[in-house]
């Protein structure tokens, strides 16, 4: 094993820690459910909440404010501030920035994963 590997394999550490807990969780959950596996509302949403820890700090804060608790950009902006230290303002379009990375991330997460039938298109 190399130093590359070893990195590359650390990267992804905590993303497969979180989907095999996942995995392990819904297939208990099919098990004891078959008749709504595999697009059970409770599923989902676990697997969003756990999807939520993959992120960075700044990634989970704008997506959880922004998204979650429907704050606007200014107000997104201004709690920001007051999260950080004085001088880490980010501008809205930096916001937008981060949210759009961390969405891509979560999307990622999922369509790399058995996760996905967990997901139907509407």
């Amino acid at each position: 094993m190399t130093e590359i590997q070893m990195k590359r394999l650390l990267i992804q550490f905590h993303a497969a820690k979180i989907q095999e807990s996942l995995l392990e969780e819904c297939s208990k959950i099919s098990k004891s459910n078959s008749e709504i596996f595999p697009y059970s509302g409770n599923v989902q949403l676990r697997i969003i909440e756990e999807t939520l820890n993959i992120l960075s700090q700044n990634e989970r804060f704008v997506i959880e404010t922004h998204l979650v608790y429907h704050h606007t950009w200014s107000e997104t902006m201004t709690l920001f501030i007051k999260k950080n230290e004085p001088g880490c303002e980010r501008t809205e379009r930096t916001l937008k920035r981060i949210q759009s990375r961390a969405l891509k991330k979560m999307v990622n997460f999922i369509n790399c994963s058995p996760l996905k039938e967990y997901f139907h298109e509407t």
